[in-house]
């Protein structure tokens, strides 16, 4: 049985929108940190440390990456993108490049935060914050769009047809679209 990535990243979604009934996701409540909040940045996170590998075993078939500096060298050598992408809560105007740090070869802030937290959250309860879970949440929504695209393309490739990232994130249903990626949408916008 196949995991369905995609179905993890939609519950994520419905759990994001409805915090936003009680924090405007604007920058200046980035620091804002609760007990929810904690529960959901741990759950994205650890759902990101599973996609990761699996995208890796996509770029990689012998790659046997296990964390986040293994995972980068996959990615980063792949030359795929993903660390220049630029995702956006459409809404709000809020604007995030979740991987940038990997194209210096340094970890994302969020991801050292979200290890702080898991492993001594009585001392770093505060980076459990709003910042930090929208870089993760739109570090896992990248995630799933790289993944499936990757995947579309190796079976699509043996058909001899290729298919774009704009088709790949169209074909993935959102039910509440609360993430666009630049790249994607700037380009099919002006189709």
């Amino acid at each position: 049985m196949e995991a369905n990535y995609w179905q993890y990243y939609l519950s994520f979604e419905e759990d994001v929108d409805r915090l936003f009934r009680y924090i405007e996701p604007a920058e200046y409540n980035f620091a804002v940190y609760s007990v929810e909040l904690t529960r959901l940045y741990l759950a994205i996170c650890s759902e990101i440390d599973v996609i990761l590998k699996a995208y890796c075993n996509l770029l990689d078939e012998g790659s046997k990456p296990s964390n986040i500096t293994e995972y980068a060298e996959v990615v980063v050598s792949s030359k795929k993108g993903l660390c220049s992408e630029t995702v956006n809560l459409q809404r709000f105007g809020v604007s995030m490049t979740p991987f940038s740090e990997w194209e210096q070869s340094s970890t994302p802030t969020w991801w050292k935060k979200h290890n702080g937290v898991k492993h001594n959250r009585n001392v770093n309860f505060k980076d459990a914050n709003l910042g930090n879970v929208l870089n993760a949440f739109a570090a896992l929504y990248l995630l799933n769009l790289y993944y499936y695209h990757e995947r579309r393309c190796i079976e699509l490739q043996k058909q001899g047809f290729p298919e774009s990232l704009e088709e790949t994130a169209v074909s993935l249903k959102s039910r509440l679209d609360v993430l666009r990626i630049d790249s994607v949408w700037l380009s099919f916008m002006e189709r």
